[in-house]
């Protein structure tokens, strides 16, 4: 279906292209109030970007990839996987879930499937990575219930 490979300047002009095509689809991919990627990104800025996200990569802090089709010919959009980070204190989301996954796909990838590519991911990262949960907030979860989830309180089942 698809084939990943880190983040990093390698797809520059790749990623480039498919952000500056698709950034207002893909500011509702990281939550209602993000502004990423500004309407009219630069090279430049999308450059850093990457940069930034491969230093993170090879820090261990957080994993972006780029999503590139079986042949690896043609760039489909991004993966990102990184620990539920959060102001609040105590997120119950921490609970239930050690990391937080966003995947975005290039409209000029119509081809592709987000429900598909959403199946594919849930099931590499349950088979691959040692994270006891991962939530895709804004695709399994509403992004209204997964900033109420932060302040419920998980009650424990009494035993019998």
């Amino acid at each position: 279906m698809f084939q990943l490979q880190v983040l990093s300047a390698k797809y520059a002009k790749e990623d480039f292209a498919a952000v500056s095509a698709s950034s207002a689809e893909i500011r509702n991919v990281f939550g209602p109030s993000n502004d990423w990627p500004p309407e009219h990104i630069s090279f430049e800025e999308n450059l850093a970007d990457l940069n930034r996200h491969e230093r993170e990569f090879h820090d261990r802090k957080a994993f972006a990839y780029s999503m590139l089709d079986s042949s690896g010919l043609h760039y489909l959009g991004c993966v990102y996987i990184k620990a539920l980070k959060s102001k609040i204190d105590p997120d119950f989301r921490k609970t239930r879930f050690q990391a937080q996954a966003f995947f975005w796909l290039s409209s000029s990838q119509h081809q592709v499937n987000a429900n598909q590519t959403l199946v594919a991911l849930k099931n590499w990262l349950r088979n691959s990575w040692p994270f006891r949960g991962v939530a895709f907030p804004g695709r399994e979860i509403d992004w209204q219930s997964w900033e109420r989830m932060a302040h419920e309180v998980q009650h424990a089942t009494p035993e019998a």
